[in-house]
């Protein structure tokens, strides 16, 4: 009588863990604890990993260097299996090629079932004209034009042989918020090992790492020679194809969940 008890002692503590294992590792809605997110941005040419002031062969088979790289991202939206889209608002973010403590952005979010991810490559229209230039919104990171024209979206600099400017630089400063040729791109990665389950008890660290690779700047969707277009600083349809050809600039790399 004894023993039976102990094997049903037993046996009882292990169907209650077997319980506990299933109920953790179901899929999740947006509920519980909030899960911190990190996008971890690495600029490369190529398979390269860009250095800046060293020189490079794009695919158009020209000799370039870059002296500045930045670009902004925001609206960031999580999708769930189930359809649902996180939202998340308030987050403007500068990645700068010659600050290595700009190439990650983290924030929270509820756990959920996730499939994809999106971003948007600049800044909206209301935060363009909205006067707010705090953090990396601030004139002083050399983004911002002015009130009418609001913020650069994505800025490109360098010198090679076969640019036909002064000093043989090309300068590539992409703005353009509003009409049929703004320059505003919504990027979309499915993620790998979908859905991605995350804790609803104890929060998880999802860290996302992309490679941004420079030589989509000059093809892709379209042709930009460095030799043809030198310099691309005002909004309208060279701007644009420049916005075209970077959408793609973006490859995701690897996700972990710690």
């Amino acid at each position: 009588m004894k023993l039976s008890f102990i094997r049903y002692l037993i046996l009882s503590l292990l169907f209650m863990g077997c319980l506990a294992w299933v109920s953790c590792s179901k899929e999740l809605s947006a509920t519980g604890n909030p899960t911190t997110y990190t996008i971890q941005f690495t600029d490369v040419v190529g398979i390269a990993p860009l250095k800046l002031d060293t020189v490079y062969t794009n695919t158009l088979n020209q000799e370039f260097l870059v002296s500045a790289f930045k670009y902004y991202i925001s609206d960031i939206e999580l999708y769930s299996k189930n359809g649902k889209v996180i939202s998340l608002q308030g987050i403007y973010h500068l990645v700068d090629a010659s600050d290595s403590t700009t190439m990650a952005v983290s924030f929270p979010a509820p756990v959920d079932s996730l499939t994809a991810f999106s971003f948007l490559i600049g800044l909206d229209s209301a935060i363009d004209i909205s006067g707010n230039q705090n953090g990396d919104l601030n004139p002083s990171k050399g983004m911002y034009l002015s009130r009418t024209d609001g913020y650069i979206m994505a800025k490109l600099e360098g010198i090679s042989p076969s640019s036909t400017a002064q000093g043989y630089q090309f300068n590539y400063d992409i703005n353009g918020f509003a009409g049929p040729e703004n320059v505003l791109r919504r990027v979309t990665f499915a993620l790998p090992g979908i859905p991605l389950n995350l804790n609803p008890i104890i929060p998880d660290t999802v860290v996302i790492s992309l490679d941004a690779d420079v030589d989509a700047w000059f093809q892709g969707p379209h042709l930009l020679s460095i030799n043809q277009y030198p310099t691309c600083i005002t909004p309208g349809a060279l701007a644009s194809d420049y916005a075209d050809n970077y959408a793609d600039m973006f490859t995701l790399r690897n996700v972990q969940v710690k």
